[in-house]
């Protein structure tokens, strides 16, 4: 089953609304970072990119990533979809079967959701539903807040609409409504992953992670089609970061070999997480989405196999902005090694400067790649560091 129906009355395209266009950053597949005022074209054709008055070609498979706003989620409810998408917004209606439901997107309006592939329903405040697990046996489940944690009720789901989530819990005669408001979330077991694979990943300013194909930009925005082929708009304004894939390895995809991670007084902070910050929070640095990184709080060291077809290495890495709400002055050690060998360094790197860029790392297929943060001056307080798009830039076939 698709992901996303197309409602009666409604579909995901937006409203033609001229935005201005925001700056982009664009990441090339030779390990080059561009500020483009403006993207134009397609992934078939390429794309022309307007940087500092001058039309930049970029011809097709070049390009591997755009980042555009920073990405900051609404009090809104979300929808988990077996495979990692997440789409944010009210809840609206659904289907009296229970095999749908509706939400009403901030930057993509009306779109349904197919609960074959739905693995959580999350209120708001609720930022990683699927660590709430049913227990063996259990299939269907409502997290309801209680005075200490959450009360399980296993049960039956029934619908979806504006009051909320109509479920009929085990030794109940009646199924009732459940306000958003009022649960924690809703966990499902038996949902489906995807049938199609995307060629891209998309992140929006409001938080959604949605596998996509990106169909064209112009002035306006990004044509988009979502899973079962459900045609899109999205603005400039609402552009978090777009993944293109194939021509890179983003290590957030793969398994690392080494991980060693310890506090200033030997506990580990924050464990390291993929397209996240330390927090579990959005990748934001430099005032933009990250999309595609990792996460991690001092002192990390990370190391991964160059894959098959990998010929470089390339980064950046800089403090996630959510450091500058705490009102310190952190400062780490960070470095690459590559076979063992320190490729590059910053030491007494500190709280408001430029994420800084690797450069591209020639690396051979089988070599070690190690990206380390250590404790700088002080304490580890705000140690929050984004590794920005590190990626395997694999050789061209």
């Amino acid at each position: 089953m698709t992901g996303f129906r197309a409602l009666a009355a409604a579909t995901v395209l937006l409203a033609a609304a001229a935005a201005q266009q925001p700056t982009v950053e664009l990441v090339l597949r030779n390990g080059v970072a561009l500020v483009a005022q403006s993207l134009r074209g397609d992934a078939k054709a390429g794309f022309a990119a307007g940087v500092d008055g001058k039309a930049v070609a970029i011809p097709p498979g070049e390009l591997l990533l755009v980042r555009g706003v920073a990405t900051a989620p609404p009090p809104l409810p979300s929808a988990w979809l077996q495979g990692g998408d997440v789409l944010r917004g009210a809840i609206t209606g659904g289907d009296d079967g229970g095999n749908r439901v509706d939400v009403q997107s901030p930057v993509f309006g009306a779109v349904a959701i197919t609960v074959d592939r739905l693995a959580a329903l999350a209120a708001p405040a609720i930022a990683e539903p699927l660590r709430l697990r049913l227990p063996d046996g259990v299939d269907e489940a409502l997290f309801v807040r209680a005075k200490v944690g959450f009360d399980l009720l296993a049960g039956a789901l029934h619908q979806f609409g504006a009051p909320g989530v109509r479920f009929q819990p085990d030794g109940v005669d009646a199924p009732r409504w459940f306000a958003v408001d009022d649960i924690a979330a809703l966990r499902l077991r038996a949902a489906e992953p995807r049938a199609d694979a995307p060629a891209a990943t998309l992140w929006t300013r409001v938080g959604d992670r949605l596998g996509v194909t990106l169909a064209h930009c112009d002035a306006d925005g990004l044509q988009l089609q979502l899973e079962g082929g459900i045609a899109a708009r999205l603005r400039w304004t609402d552009l978090g970061a777009l993944a293109l894939h194939g021509g890179c390895a983003h290590l957030s995809d793969l398994a690392p070999l080494v991980v060693r991670e310890s506090g200033f007084d030997g506990d580990v902070v924050h464990p390291f997480r993929r397209d996240a910050n330390a927090l579990g929070g959005p990748l934001v640095a430099g005032g933009r989405a990250v999309g595609k990184g990792l996460g991690v709080h001092s002192k990390c060291r990370l190391a991964y196999i160059a894959p098959a077809g990998a010929v470089s290495f390339w980064t950046r890495v800089g403090f996630d902005d959510s450091v500058a709400l705490l009102g310190l002055e952190p400062r780490v050690d960070v470095r690459v090694l590559v076979a063992d060998k320190v490729v590059f360094e910053r030491k007494d790197f500190a709280l408001g400067q430029t994420p800084a860029d690797t450069g591209v790392l020639p690396v051979r297929v089988g070599e070690l790649v190690t990206l380390e943060v250590d404790h700088g001056k002080g304490r580890d307080l705000g140690d929050r560091i984004d590794w920005i798009a590190p990626m395997f830039l694999l050789g061209r076939q």
